[in-house]
């Protein structure tokens, strides 16, 4: 029988420290409240939402189980989901629209992919994720992340790594988070708050020091290069406040805390290399790196990790993350050979040889999709893992590559929204909408559809 506490955490404590530096505590039994108030009130950990773009659309029958249910195959495209099967929920049928377009935009399912709707009304539209961060913006520090791994053609000769440490040269990225680095927004930014697009963040630095941090975002000046000589970790400034709190909690609460710890230790580390540079044997002085690493799947990977982090220590509940811009230049090799993912492997002609890259790219992305699931499910929180009380939409501004419908669109549902949906499965939704599964997980959210997506029916039945 679990031992009552004898004192209790609130849900919004954080460790303090010197110079101002302040930490947020992941979820821990000593926050809830007590067993009996806690078996009445039916106390829960709180719901993530992860809204995930996956560019330029697939090669359907490359991507499209043939079997529904829960003993089907995975097809080529979603072999990266094999350990994590049991995890995701893969859906077919659906469509963007109120109709079944064949020849569309990538720009218009863009903007249809979390709003769903076909056009976007100036002080009105939503996307899904604002629509979820503005019921949690008060229990948390930031109210959502809005975060992209490709601005203004990344990855293109344009960028370097003069020094050779990994990262990418200062003089291409950027410290500022208050606008989109892209030059054409329409393709870079997928999330709307009131009819207007919102920037994305690229610097893992920038995203970190908003969600962990104290200092100012504006970016990096003479005086906060001062200060990151020192480099003084944010944990080390809370030592000794974590140690005395860990002498209070049960052996659960200590052992979660402690990883808690450990996590945000890597991943500050792990930002502090991509500053610092690499370091290798013959080490020599070069341009100050920014943080962004060279390697597109270290860079994906660790902004999945941020993600994560951030939600474990409920710095905040929604995150969309963009694999890509909508019409993504970025440049991927293949056999030896280099495709353009838009101008080249999407838009493959039935060339076989383009099309086994086109299968490759979105290999790559779903394996950051595999990568996040992991995560998520590696980390305890209650009587389960993150994973169960996330729900992960991940989807694309097209369907058929080579044909621009929005009619079969490749979505993937991940984690289980706190039991709302049933995962390890195929489900064909013939006819339905995309929308109808974004309505579904407001309803996960106990959050009123009231206008959101005017092309969504309802809720999608079977999900659960």
């Amino acid at each position: 029988m679990s031992k009552t506490k004898s004192w209790e955490l609130s849900r919004r404590s954080v460790l303090r420290g010197a110079a101002g530096a302040v930490l947020a505590l992941p979820w821990l039994e000593a926050m809830a409240p007590s067993v009996a108030r806690a078996q009445s009130s039916g106390t829960k950990p709180p719901l993530r939402f992860v809204g995930m773009f996956h560019s330029a659309g697939v090669i359907p029958d490359r991507w499209f189980p043939t079997t529904e249910g829960t003993d089907y195959a995975l097809p080529p495209t979603l072999s990266p989901l094999e350990t994590v099967k049991g995890d995701v929920l893969v859906l077919s049928g659906l469509r963007l629209g109120a109709w079944d377009y064949y020849e569309r935009t990538h720009e218009g399912g863009f903007w249809m992919m979390l709003t769903a709707s076909e056009s976007i009304v100036a002080g009105s539209t939503d996307s899904i994720d604002q629509v979820i961060a503005g019921a949690t913006a008060s229990q948390v520090r930031v109210p959502s992340l809005t975060l992209s791994v490709e601005n203004n053609g990344y990855y293109n000769p344009g960028y370097q790594d003069s020094n050779s440490d990994g990262f990418i040269d200062p003089r291409t990225s950027s410290y500022d988070d208050t606008q989109d680095h892209c030059s054409g927004g329409e393709q870079c930014m997928v999330t709307f708050a009131k009819g207007q697009r919102l920037p994305n963040v690229y610097n893992p630095r920038v995203i970190f020091n908003r969600l962990f941090g104290s200092l100012q975002q504006e970016g990096p000046t003479e005086a906060e290069r001062r200060i990151w000589t020192y480099r003084r970790s944010i944990l080390d400034k809370v030592t000794s406040q974590a140690k005395s709190l860990q002498g209070r909690l049960g052996q659960a609460d200590q052992l979660r805390l402690d990883e808690y710890l450990t996590g945000i230790r890597d991943i500050e580390r792990a930002i502090q290399r991509a500053e610092q540079g690499a370091p290798t044997l013959a080490c020599t002085p070069g341009a100050q790196p920014v943080g962004i690493p060279m390697d597109r799947t270290a860079y994906a990977d660790l902004m999945c990790d941020l993600i994560v982090k951030s939600f474990e220590c409920d710095a905040t509940r929604v995150a969309t993350l963009m694999l890509g811009m909508c019409v993504s230049p970025m440049s991927f090799t293949v056999n030896g050979r280099v495709f353009s993912h838009h101008g080249d492997a999407s838009h493959h002609g039935n060339d076989p040889v383009k099309m086994a890259a086109k299968v490759e790219i979105d290999r790559w992305q779903v394996g950051r999709l595999a990568h996040l699931v992991q995560k998520l499910k590696g980390v305890r929180e209650g009587e389960g893992t993150l994973l169960d009380n996330v729900a992960v939409y991940y989807s694309s501004d097209i369907s058929h590559s080579d044909w621009h419908n929005h009619y079969d669109m490749p979505v993937i549902l991940a984690g289980r929204a706190g039991g709302a949906f049933r995962t390890g499965r195929h489900l064909k939704a013939q006819g339905k909408r995309c929308g109808d599964v974004l309505v579904s997980i407001l309803q996960a959210f106990g959050i009123p559809r009231g206008n959101f997506g005017p092309l969504a029916q309802g809720p999608l039945a079977g999900l659960a």
